[in-house]
């Protein structure tokens, strides 16, 4: 086993050295551990709801609309024709005060394409500690098993492909067709999408064959101003060839992040035994010394 490890050191080593004499900077940052730092900025495009008004240089935005993260800038869009191919669920939590008050994840889990399970966790726990509806009814509500019940986030995941007619933050026309995009849709954006696919599943209609004009709704609850999806069928399209190796590709990106996750799962684990250990031999010690 030890061997194993330190060919694959020596491994990565030379692939260091390879990496640097092609002067491939994207390559070096990710075998040097330097790529961390701008994974938001990379992978697959991401969709969601634009709640900015203006842009860090003065350019006016209309929140409620379509953003999207695309060749190094964002484009915005009323609306859009989305084709989901794969849809998987993941739970998380936000911690606001991480990266120096920036925010971050402090756990996520898993994705899978059903809720049947488990759903391991960065945390070494399940769900991210999301319990059900009962679990939480049965506990008072400032127990701290609630309280982070309630701050998790089930996410469901849409991978696919994305169309229409963008603009840039300056007005610059963009026009998008057929790209790889992944869409988060969480809270009261949620159910509206679900809502749309159990729709289709029971027209028997697959979702990788159906083009879905989405908008957003304009909504109020007391002083928040809040948008969700708004979904409807648009059209029938065939899955091509192109859709099938794009659906590998998807299937591949979900089997890194599951690896990712239960790397810290386990992690997590072993740090959690550690600890119980040290609280046993501190058990001991002190009844050693009664």
């Amino acid at each position: 086993m030890l061997g194993n490890e330190l060919m694959e050191m020596d491994n990565d080593l030379d692939s260091i050295v390879a990496a640097m004499s092609s002067d491939n900077v994207e390559e070096m940052m990710k075998l040097t551990g330097q790529g961390g730092a701008v994974t938001e900025k990379v992978g697959l495009p991401r969709l969601n709801i634009n709640y900015d008004q203006e842009t860090d240089d003065g350019h006016n935005l209309t929140r409620g609309d379509w953003k999207m993260y695309l060749d190094g800038r964002f484009i915005f869009a009323k609306e859009v024709k989305l084709r989901a191919l794969l849809r998987t669920y993941e739970y998380s939590m936000w911690d606001a005060e991480a990266n120096e008050g920036k925010g971050g994840f402090s756990c996520k889990s898993v994705q899978k394409t059903s809720f049947g399970g488990m759903f391991p966790d960065t945390q070494g726990g399940n769900k991210c500690g999301r319990l059900t509806r009962d679990e939480e009814d049965a506990l008072d509500k400032d127990d701290h098993r609630y309280l982070t019940s309630r701050a998790v986030v089930c996410n469901q995941v849409i991978y696919g492909r994305i169309s229409g007619e963008f603009t840039e933050a300056d007005g610059t026309p963009c026009i998008v067709s057929d790209e790889p995009v992944i869409a988060y849709f969480k809270r009261s954006g949620f159910k509206p999408i679900s809502d749309f696919i159990q729709g289709l599943t029971k027209q028997n209609k697959l979702m990788a064959q159906t083009s879905i004009l989405l908008r957003t709704n304009k909504q109020k609850k007391g002083s928040v101003t809040y948008w969700t999806p708004m979904p409807t069928f648009e059209s029938t399209v065939p899955i091509t060839d192109a859709d099938k190796e794009l659906m590998g590709t998807f299937a591949e990106t979900v089997k890194g992040h599951n690896e990712n996750v239960m790397n810290g799962h386990r992690e997590a684990l072993k740090l959690m035994s550690d600890d119980a250990d040290i609280d046993l031999a501190a058990d001991f010690a002190d009844a050693d010394a009664a």
